[in-house]
């Protein structure tokens, strides 16, 4: 708990407050924060990450110590909860243990998967110094119910993101640049001949 400089309680305390966000129905664990100044409320908080999540808040008034304002987590709008969700997949805390052992199956299978490409690059250029090209070309004989949906979505997931989209996109324009290249050079050497 955090409590404003010198550490002093603004009105009817902290027991107080806390009764009262337990009257709303708050669990533990929860977050008080108090006043900034006489004119603002104690800030009471769930702060379970792990699911189901507890994030419920209430504003308690340090006058009389009765609630002026509920946040329930169950009204915030699907985005939000999706964001919170989220995040807390992404930091392993919103299914403990399993939700941390599948995000290091997930590490461990990119790290593979790195080494493994690497792997087959080095192969198919039997150790030259950067391996034999794939044909130009080569995406035109993927079938179009494959391939449509396999660009859609590579489109979508660059759009939101942004810092494996914009590399991508830089990736491309460059192959279809060293492709015109290629190909004006193939012609003035039929056009030399």
């Amino acid at each position: 708990m955090r409590l404003p400089p010198g550490g002093a309680e603004h009105g009817v305390g902290l027991d107080k407050v806390l009764a009262a966000a337990r009257a709303e129905g708050l669990g533990d664990p929860v977050e008080i924060v108090p006043p900034a100044d006489a004119s603002s409320a104690y800030v009471v908080r769930q702060v379970q990450r792990s699911w189901p999540e507890k994030q419920d808040s209430v504003a308690v008034d340090p006058a009389n110590g009765e609630v002026t304002d509920t946040l329930r987590f169950a009204d915030y709008p699907l985005l939000a909860k999706l964001t919170r969700w989220g995040i807390d997949l992404h930091t392993g805390v919103l299914f403990g243990l399993v939700n941390q052992i599948a995000l290091m199956l997930l590490a461990l299978s990119l790290v593979l998967l790195i080494v493994w490409g690497y792997r087959m690059w080095w192969q198919r250029g039997r150790g030259s110094a950067f391996g034999r090209p794939i044909p130009r070309g080569a995406w035109q004989q993927v079938p179009p119910q494959i391939l449509v949906p396999g660009v859609v979505v590579v489109a979508v997931l660059g759009y939101f993101v942004p810092l494996l989209g914009i590399p991508l996109a830089g990736f491309v324009v460059a192959d279809v640049i060293l492709g015109e290249i290629a190909h004006r050079r193939g012609k003035k050497g039929v056009a030399a001949t």
